[in-house]
């Protein structure tokens, strides 16, 4: 062999070595990622020589749960998008909104908000002895579709609220400027300048949404009211859990995994977007004057929407004192909470491991197809729905695991894999500027890695981890549909403690629970502002 072939040999060996030896945890977790997803998707094949029960097709039970489940998500997604656009406008135009930053930050919270809370609120003020019902009429019924699209609004209209303020924000100032100059009306002034920047985002902003209605369990768990308001993702459940029908289960999961997954795959291409950045005051910035239509329009909107978003919260309040303490005393409310919060942090502390091992060694393969690969590990579970994903490793696990007992390491381990496309997203950009800022420079100081980690890398990027750890802790611990397949009411966690208590009319002491998880996700999130 030729010197300069041999040289060539030796380096690529020695870089291979290399990497086996620094990114040995990110190949593990890359191996633990892919490998919980072909368990999945082998239990999906069949259960113990079930094939999953494709006579279904024919039932029209089927196509009705398949109807209602894209019927609600696209109502839910048009409604959210549509009503954010005055509010949103209103917020990067309007100067003189009182508590416009109040607001922006109870939106975030809003949206990451555990869905038992929001729902024990709707209960509270839309239910049959609620606070709002009587002015309803007699017709009015909470459970079905009505109650669906009351939840999904609260948690996705702020959603919507954050991203289209950014948008209009983002608007340069010349742009302004020069229409007036111009002399251009108000519908000139929107298509020629408002609308362009609008228009990229409008679609992916309607098309999330979409997917994360389409994917809801809790919301139409405690508010669909049976099986005409019934969604797949419940469905499944329903199937697995209370008739234990794996056959059916798993055709439900394959029909859900291949609908979410294409309906992915499309938004993926309809454009990206930022929700987590902080808003701009715009007091420094040269704005245009708005018509009194357009003012008051946007003033009414953003008054009604601090109204809608602060009622089912507020209505908490006076119900929580009503509760009976010595009940949940007595249901061993200290040890839930200590548990969902440990679940929640040990989830968490398990995503961030898996993101950032798995990130640097994207990042130290960034410039080779190697970097596509990775990226589409950590990213998946995007695509596949968690409930198809808990109730594959259910099925193929639960004649060699005792789930009543060890259902915990998978609630922790799945939450983390769910939470992972968030932590990859929000760090990637982060690391990337790391290694090519200060990776040769690391390498020339001759650091070991635990020292590298501890004084360089992980102080860098302490600002956009804080947002991280905090949105995945809340996530985590507002859990519903992973406990829903592992959990038990031999030990149960918050959300579902909520759910039961309200399941069974003990509304008073379901809002007390859902102001303490309130309050520990609310701690988190001015952990994160604080961090920003």
């Amino acid at each position: 062999m030729p010197l300069d072939a041999k040289l060539t040999y030796l380096s690529c060996d020695q870089r291979k070595r290399s990497l086996l030896g620094q990114h040995w945890l990110g190949l593990l977790s890359v191996g633990f990622v892919v490998t919980l997803s072909l368990l999945a998707f082998i239990a999906l094949s069949g259960w113990q020589g079930e094939a999953a029960a494709t006579d279904l097709w024919h039932d029209p039970w089927f196509w009705q749960v398949v109807r209602f489940s894209l019927w609600q998500a696209t109502l839910s997604a048009v409604l959210s998008v549509l009503l954010a656009m005055p509010i949103a406008r209103a917020l990067a135009l309007d100067r003189n909104l009182i508590g416009s930053q109040a607001f922006i930050s109870w939106c975030l919270l809003c949206f990451v908000m555990p869905s038992l809370i929001l729902i024990t609120g709707i209960v509270a003020l839309f239910g049959r002895s609620g606070t709002l019902s009587p002015w309803l009429g007699e017709g009015w019924r909470l459970y079905g579709l009505n109650g669906i699209l009351l939840a999904h609004l609260f948690l996705n209209l702020p959603f919507a609220i954050r991203i289209l303020t950014l948008q209009w924000q983002s608007i340069p100032t010349a742009a302004w400027k020069l229409s007036a100059q111009l002399g251009l009306g108000r519908w000139q002034a929107f298509r020629v300048v408002e609308w362009p920047v609008l228009r990229g985002v409008l679609p992916a902003v309607a098309g999330f949404i979409f997917l994360l209605c389409f994917n809801s369990f809790a919301v139409v768990l405690a508010l669909g009211g049976g099986p005409h308001a019934s969604t797949l993702e419940v469905a499944i459940f329903q199937s697995l859990k209370y008739d234990f029908n794996p056959s059916e289960a798993l055709f439900l999961a394959w029909t859900q995994l291949l609908l979410a997954g294409s309906i992915y795959l499309m938004i993926s291409r309809l454009g990206s977007f930022q929700w987590l950045a902080p808003a701009q005051t715009g007091q420094d910035r040269w704005l245009p004057q708005l018509s009194i239509t357009s003012l008051w329009m946007g003033r009414v909107g953003y008054l009604l929407a601090w109204l809608y978003l602060t009622l089912p919260i507020l209505v908490l309040f006076p119900l929580a004192f009503q509760a009976d303490w010595q009940l949940l005393i007595n249901s061993g409310l200290l040890a839930i909470v200590l548990r969902s919060l440990c679940l929640a942090l040990s989830a968490t502390l398990v995503a961030l491991i898996l993101g950032l091992s798995i990130l640097s060694l994207w990042a130290s393969v960034r410039q080779s197809r190697w970097s596509v690969m990775i990226s589409s590990v950590a990213l998946y579970p995007l695509v596949v729905p968690t409930m198809v994903l808990s109730v594959g490793i259910y099925l193929l696990l639960m004649p060699y695991w005792d789930w009543h007992r060890w259902g915990w390491v998978a609630i922790i381990g799945m939450n983390a894999v769910v939470v992972l496309p968030f932590v990859f997203k929000q760090l990637n950009a982060q690391v990337a500027n790391y290694h090519q800022q200060y990776a040769r420079l690391q390498s020339d100081l001759n650091l070991d890695r635990l020292t590298c980690w501890l004084k360089i890398y992980l102080p860098y990027l302490k600002p956009v981890l804080l947002q991280v750890i905090a949105m995945s802790f809340v996530f985590a611990l507002g859990d519903m549909s992973i406990f829903a397949i592992f959990g038990n009411d031999d030990w149960r966690t918050l959300p579902w403690l909520i759910y039961t208590l309200a399941g069974s009319y003990r509304l008073a002491e379901a809002a007390l629970v859902s102001l303490l998880l309130l309050a520990c996700a609310f701690v988190a999130l001015r952990w994160l502002e604080r961090g920003r």
